[in-house]
C-alpha cells in the first residue's frame, strides 16, 4: 500500500468540480438519506442458495407438468390411431364400453378420430406442410415463452 495524501484528493476534487461548473455540467448531488435502507428492501428475503433450490424445483415442476400434458396428448393421438386403424378392440378389452375404463377409452378414441380423418383428407403434402408449420410455430412460442434470465443479488460481507 502506498502513501495517501488526503489534501491532494480534496484539491483534485475541488478542481474537478470547478472544471465541471465551467462546462455547465450537472453538479454533484448528495445521496438520499434512505439510500441504504431502500437498497436493503430490494434485496431478496432469502439466501441465494435457497432461492436457487426453489427456482430449480419450480423448473422441475414446470417440466413435469409439460411432460404430463404431452403424454396425455400423445395418448389421445395413439388411442385415436388404434381406433382408426384397428377398431374399438382396445376399449372393449376393458369392458363393454358402457362404464369405467372402457368408456373412458372409447371417449378418447372418439375425441381423436375427427382429427385423424381431417388430417387424412388433406393429403400427404399438405399434412407435411402443416407439420412443418406447427413445428415452426411451436419453436417460436418456446423461444418467446422461455423465462428471462434472473440474476441473484448476493449480500456483501
Amino acid at each position: 500500500m502506498g502513501y495517501r495524501d488526503d489534501r491532494i484528493d480534496e484539491r483534485a476534487e475541488q478542481a474537478l468540480r470547478r472544471a465541471l461548473a465551467r462546462l455547465d455540467e450537472p453538479q454533484f448531488a448528495a445521496p438520499p438519506p434512505d439510500l441504504v435502507s431502500r437498497s436493503a428492501r430490494r434485496l431478496p428475503s432469502q439466501p441465494p442458495a435457497v432461492a436457487a433450490r426453489q427456482a430449480a424445483w419450480a423448473a422441475w415442476l414446470r417440466l413435469a407438468w409439460r411432460a404430463t400434458l404431452l403424454a396425455l396428448a400423445l395418448l389421445v393421438v395413439a388411442l385415436g390411431a388404434a381406433a382408426l386403424f384397428g377398431g374399438d378392440w382396445l376399449a372393449l378389452r376393458f369392458g363393454d364400453g358402457s362404464a369405467g375404463l372402457s368408456r373412458t377409452l372409447l371417449a378418447l378414441q372418439l375425441l381423436s378420430k375427427p382429427l385423424w380423418r381431417a388430417f387424412g383428407l388433406a393429403g400427404a403434402p399438405q399434412l407435411l406442410a402443416l407439420a412443418v408449420l406447427f413445428a415452426g410455430v411451436a419453436a417460436l412460442w418456446w423461444w418467446l415463452a422461455r423465462p428471462a434470465p434472473q440474476y441473484a443479488m448476493e449480500r456483501g460481507p
